[in-house]
C-alpha cells in the first residue's frame, strides 16, 4: 500500500485519511467471529478489560445477554494474548500506512475494540486520543477498522478536519474515569464531518484530530477494531510508576531505542 501525494497532503493538512477495503471481508469476519466468541461465546479476556454500557450497569436499561451490553475491549493483551488481533496490529496494509506517516520504527500503543450493540450503544464525546496518553511528541495515529457498515445513525466516525493544528485542548472527565471530553471549544456544528465506512475499510487518524461517535439507533451492530501506532522514540512523559495502566507498548516493527516507548 502507498500513499499517493495527494493521500499524504491530506492527513497532514486535515488529519485524517480513510483507507477503503484495507481488510477483505474474510478477515473481517473472522475478527468479528472471535469478538462474539468474547463477548457471546466460551472466550474469556484474561489481559484485557471489558466495559458495559452504562445504561445498562445503572440498571436502566435491560438486556438479553450481557454481550449484548459491551461498550469495549481495551488493552494490549488483545495483540499478546490473541493471534486474531495480533495480526491485524501486524497486518501488511495497516502498517505499511502507518510506516509512510510515522517511519519505520513503530510500536502499538493501543488495542480496542470498540461495539455499539443495536439501539444500545451510547455516544462517545468529542475528545482527543492524545489527552488519554503523556508522550511526547504527540503524533502518534489510531486506526480505526470498520468491522460493519457504519453509518450516521448508528455511530460511524465524526472528525474536525485540521483541527490537529489548533494542539491538545482542555478535556474533564464524564461517565466513567477513562471517558473524557473537550470541556469547552469555539468549533461550530458546520466544522463537524461524518466519515461513513464499508467494512475492512480504515481510517487514520492524528492523535490530536477531534473527533465523536453518536449513539446507534438502528438494529444493527456497529463494531470497529483500534490499533494505534507510535513511533518508537516517542516517550512517555511520566515515570513508569505514574503511568495509567492503560499505557504500554508492544514491538511492532523495526529499531527500538534505550529509555523510549
Amino acid at each position: 500500500m502507498q500513499l499517493s501525494d495527494a493521500e499524504f497532503e491530506q492527513y497532514q493538512t486535515e488529519g485524517y485519511l480513510v483507507v477503503k477495503n484495507a481488510l477483505d471481508p474474510e478477515t473481517v469476519e473472522h475478527v468479528k467471529s472471535r469478538l462474539r466468541a468474547y463477548t457471546h461465546g466460551d472466550r474469556e479476556p484474561e489481559t484485557f478489560t471489558t466495559q458495559l454500557e452504562p445504561r445498562v450497569e445503572r440498571g436502566e436499561l435491560d438486556v438479553e445477554e450481557e454481550g449484548d451490553a459491551v461498550r469495549k475491549f481495551e488493552g494490549l493483551g488483545m495483540v499478546q494474548e490473541d493471534d486474531v488481533f495480533a495480526d491485524i496490529a501486524h497486518h501488511e496494509t495497516i502498517t505499511a500506512v502507518a510506516e509512510q506517516l510515522l517511519g519505520p520504527n513503530l510500536k502499538l500503543l493501543r488495542s480496542a475494540a470498540m461495539f455499539k450493540p443495536p439501539s444500545v450503544g451510547s455516544k462517545k464525546g468529542l475528545h482527543q486520543d492524545a489527552a488519554y496518553y503523556p508522550i511526547q511528541p504527540m503524533d502518534h495515529l489510531t486506526t480505526w477498522i470498520a468491522l460493519d457498515e457504519a453509518t450516521p445513525e448508528n455511530g460511524c466516525m465524526t472528525v474536525i478536519p485540521g483541527a490537529h493544528k489548533d494542539g491538545i485542548l482542555t478535556h474533564e472527565a464524564v461517565e466513567y474515569d477513562t471517558d473524557i471530553v473537550i470541556h469547552d471549544t469555539d468549533y461550530e456544528q458546520d466544522d463537524l464531518v461524518e466519515l461513513p465506512m464499508e467494512p475492512g475499510d480504515v481510517l487514520f487518524t492524528h492523535c490530536l484530530v477531534p473527533h465523536y461517535t453518536a449513539p446507534n439507533t438502528t438494529e444493527q451492530w456497529r463494531r470497529a477494531l483500534i490499533m494505534s501506532y507510535m513511533n518508537s522514540r516517542s516517550r512517555f512523559t511520566k515515570p513508569a510508576g505514574e503511568l495509567p495502566p492503560w499505557v504500554d507498548s508492544v514491538h511492532i516493527q523495526g529499531e527500538q531505542f534505550p529509555g523510549c516507548v
